[in-house]
């Protein structure tokens, strides 16, 4: 793993947990690749045979109720209205939040995505604002189902600058203010956001306390007779992208068969990147509404958890500005991205996008440090593939529509959020304990707003891919 020698003695130690992935998952998807089979004594071995599960040992509580009263009750977070939030919201929750905001305030529409899941539910968000030209931003949240209080601080953030607006005033999480001024600002970039992709996977994951990752596809399980085996369901949503989903044919072998492959084939695996690129439903529903905003959309950003580090592109390999050629669509390059350091090839990214996600990741980090407390979490940025060379996920999908030479596809430059760190709760280190659910929802609240104004300012102007031809007439 390759980690700056200038970041923190705990930037290190984050990095070194891999983000969404434990090292000891990590340790057994090397295993499973070599081997066919998880280890009996790896967390996913452990949840192969179902159990043991502890539903009581969660950390902060599930919701038994509707807090938003059916969608009649808007949600307030901490900047607008500081108080203790006892427990994690249910699927249902969520959407019933969704509601309540487009019932309170004019311009929040409620939408419906098209491609209902497996399980037959309904995947839900808002578009606030957006005026004539269209939203600026995308933000979305609960890809992973064990990644838990995601969908929670993205609704409390975005009730707390409507509610702000409103009332003329400004916002504070912890340390960091900002102004109404700066609150009007932000709302002007238009925001759509899905705070819960995955809401099969989970329920079930609140519903089991099994640290459930995945979503609850059962079709592309092993054949076999019978149920198939508990850790065969289910797909990484975060590798179904298209792009580079095709990690044997993209990856050199030493990346695709390493400790942490970027994607697996392997329906048991914890990365499994499913049967097709957008072979699943909740991957279709990010792919429909980016294409309802396609001509306006300029950022993207994806919360997930704990590593309490801000990313940005690209995450297949290390970023570069001088060659164009070197793009996950060139054949030339299959079998040989992935490797950082002395490998030739790096992902080719213009200057000023480079420059602007740079800056936004770095202006994220100071806000979200300034917002922490007593239980806080010390962010650092650094590029995805610091981490580890990944597949198929999805900021590299918004980018590469713009990088994969798609004719008149917009820039999205997309950051993700590694939200808090490990809780030490027993059945699942993603489970927050209540000191760390509340100093999350503050720190990625003030990470969320800087997004979102650079996305309102002159880094979300769009900037929209020309055909060989228009080029030549732009330069004429």
């Amino acid at each position: 793993m390759k980690v700056s020698s200038v970041l923190p003695v705990a930037a290190v130690l984050c990095a070194a947990t891999n983000a969404c992935l434990l090292p000891e998952e990590m340790d057994a998807e090397r295993h499973l690749a070599l081997h066919g089979r998880y280890p009996d004594d790896s967390p996913q071995g452990l949840r192969a045979r179902q159990g043991p599960a502890n539903p009581a040992a969660t950390g902060v509580p599930i919701a038994t109720g509707d807090r938003f009263a059916g969608g009649t009750v808007a949600p307030r977070g901490q900047a607008t209205e500081p108080r203790a939030i006892p427990s994690i919201m249910t699927p249902e929750e969520v959407t019933s939040g969704l509601r309540a905001l487009a019932a309170k305030y004019t311009d929040v529409r409620f939408f419906d995505a098209p491609h209902k899941t497996v399980e037959s539910r309904t995947v839900s968000g808002i578009v606030i604002g957006s005026g004539s030209s269209g939203p600026r931003i995308y933000i979305e949240s609960g890809i992973h189902a064990r990644e838990r209080g995601g969908p929670d601080h993205m609704i409390y953030f975005l009730s707390d600058l409507l509610y702000a607006r409103d009332a003329g005033t400004g916002v504070t999480w912890g340390g960091k203010s900002y102004t109404n001024a700066q609150v009007r600002t932000a709302l002007s970039a238009g925001i759509v956001s899905i705070p819960m992709i995955n809401p099969d996977g989970v329920a079930f994951d609140q519903r089991t306390g099994r640290c459930w990752r995945k979503n609850r596809n059962t079709a592309s399980a092993r054949a076999g007779a019978g149920a198939p085996n508990a850790a065969d369901i289910g797909i990484d949503l975060n590798r179904n992208f298209d792009g580079t989903w095709d990690y044997r044919k993209a990856f050199h072998r030493n990346v695709a068969n390493g400790r942490s492959p970027p994607a697996s084939d392997n329906p048991g695996s914890e990365v499994f990147h499913g049967t097709a690129p957008f072979s699943e439903q909740e991957t279709r529903n990010i792919e429909w509404v980016t294409g309802q905003h396609s001509s306006s959309l300029s950022w993207f950003l994806d919360l997930h958890s704990f590593t309490g580090v801000v990313l940005h592109s690209w995450g297949d390999d290390e970023a570069q500005t001088t060659d164009p050629t070197q793009h996950f669509r060139n054949a030339t390059w299959d079998g040989r991205r992935g490797l950082k350091g002395d490998f030739p090839y790096k992902e080719y990214i213009e200057v000023d996008d480079l420059d602007a996600q740079k800056e936004t990741s770095v202006a994220m980090v100071g806000a979200m440090n300034a917002a922490g407390d007593g239980a806080t979490v010390t962010y650092y940025e650094q590029p995805s593939v610091d981490l580890y060379p990944t597949a198929g996920t999805s900021t590299d999908w918004f980018l590469g529509r713009y990088y994969g030479r798609n004719c008149g596809a917009n820039r999205i430059n997309g950051i993700t959020i590694e939200f808090g760190r490990s809780s030490g709760v027993a059945a699942c280190a993603f489970y927050p304990t209540t000191a760390q659910f509340h100093n999350s929802m503050r720190q990625v609240a003030a990470g969320l707003m800087e997004i979102v104004l650079a996305a309102a300012g002159p880094k979300g102007d769009p900037k929209i891919r020309k055909s060989k031809r228009q080029a030549m007439r732009a330069v004429q």
